[in-house]
């Protein structure tokens, strides 16, 4: 597990919620540093140990949780260049849903080490889309809800978003995603150009 991973967990809690809360949850997961390495390499366990802490600091259900942490990876000012890299994937929802096919090999070049979740995507009606992810933990699924909930409303396309059932393969966990496109511009999507946004 590629710290990155582990460290848009440590900066959602900073953020959100301030670092007193971020030591409780450090104490709460046992973790012996203060702060994870983005380029380090931490066991699955770490990940899985950080959100349980996570959620029973915040009071918080796990599912919930990790979908506010994709929304915020989506829309936190900071995190700009991950929301246009986003929009680089189409000119509209339906193409961003299409393109998350391509997600783990795109990121794998440019970081060899980050294993992102493998997702397929199936059309089954003219607007219902099903996506499913397959990645090594549980919660992919939820935090893919919070970003895809965000880039609609970044397109401007009204979509109906849940997260469906959970299963395993192995030591692989499978999750998925119901999508159903309502509207595709359901409203003024926010400014995108490739110099930047206005």
């Amino acid at each position: 597990m590629l710290g990155l991973i582990c460290k848009s967990l440590e900066g959602f809690v900073r953020d959100q919620h301030g670092d007193l809360q971020w030591e409780r949850i450090r104490r709460a997961a046992r973790l012996p540093f203060e702060r994870f390495e983005a380029l380090r390499i931490y066991d699955d366990a770490v990940l899985m140990d950080l959100v349980a802490a996570t959620g029973g600091v915040l009071d918080r259900r796990q599912s919930p949780l990790l979908e506010d942490i994709g929304h915020w990876i989506c829309t936190h000012p900071p995190l700009e260049p991950v929301r246009r890299l986003i929009r680089f994937s189409g000119t509209s929802f339906v193409d961003l849903l299409f393109s998350l096919e391509e997600i783990e090999d795109r990121a794998r070049i440019a970081l060899p080490n980050l294993h992102l979740p493998q997702f397929r995507v199936e059309l089954t009606a003219s607007d219902e889309f099903v996506v499913t992810s397959q990645w090594m933990v549980p919660g992919a699924a939820a935090v893919l809800t919070g970003m895809l909930r965000a880039m609609a409303d970044d397109y401007g396309t009204l979509a109906i978003i849940e997260r469906g059932g959970l299963s395993q393969d192995g030591d692989t966990v499978i999750e998925t995603i119901s999508v159903r496109v309502i509207e595709n511009t359901f409203h003024e999507p926010r400014e995108f150009t490739l110099g930047g946004v206005r």
